[in-house]
């Protein structure tokens, strides 16, 4: 799961239980998404980590000096620390990308993550399941609930580049340069 992995565990686990999904078929796509696209930021960053930070860490909200106490505290704190990453949002996906920049026990990575993602792809999965039961009195409007989540997501979205845009202008207007 390259992005929205718990959102679209959630929706899984909701469509399971409304008859749309066999959950344990679905479960085990979405574990094997979750291990494909976690070794897949690992070796991204094993290749680019560095300089994808350099480059694009604005874009993905983190500093160069950041991303440097982040490989720090893997070093430290080793595979609990991926381990727990994997449960906040927005701190799996760099992580990853800081255990592959400083080469982290690739074998031990990958013991590490399937057990994780097999917990995290359990829960979230089992989390939308069982509150699902408050989406049964929509079933029948089940089309229409899908479009709304897509568009809300294309709007949250649509939002973020928005207030990143107004946020870097006024970064620019403060810093004298107006872009003339």
């Amino acid at each position: 799961m390259l992005f929205l992995g718990e959102e679209t565990l959630l929706l899984l686990g909701a469509f399971s239980r409304l008859g749309y999904f066999n959950f344990w078929w679905a479960f085990a796509f979405a574990v094997a998404g979750a291990i494909v696209g976690d070794h897949l930021w690992y070796k991204i960053g094993c290749r680019y980590g560095e300089k994808m930070i350099a480059k694009c860490g604005r874009c993905l909200c983190i500093s160069p000096g950041r991303f440097q106490r982040l490989k720090e505290m893997i070093k430290k704190k080793g595979a609990g620390f991926i381990v727990f990453s994997k449960f906040m949002y927005g701190l799996n996906h760099l992580s990853l990308l800081a255990a592959g920049a400083i080469e982290f026990d690739f074998k031990k990575f990958k013991r590490v993550q399937f057990i994780t993602s097999f917990v995290w792809a359990l829960f979230f999965m089992s989390l939308g399941f069982f509150f699902a039961h408050s989406l049964d009195s929509v079933k029948h409007d089940m089309k229409l609930v899908a479009f709304g989540l897509l568009l809300f997501f294309a709007v949250f979205i649509l939002f973020e580049k928005i207030a990143g845009l107004i946020v870097r202008r006024i970064l620019r207007l403060s810093n004298g340069n107006d872009g003339h």
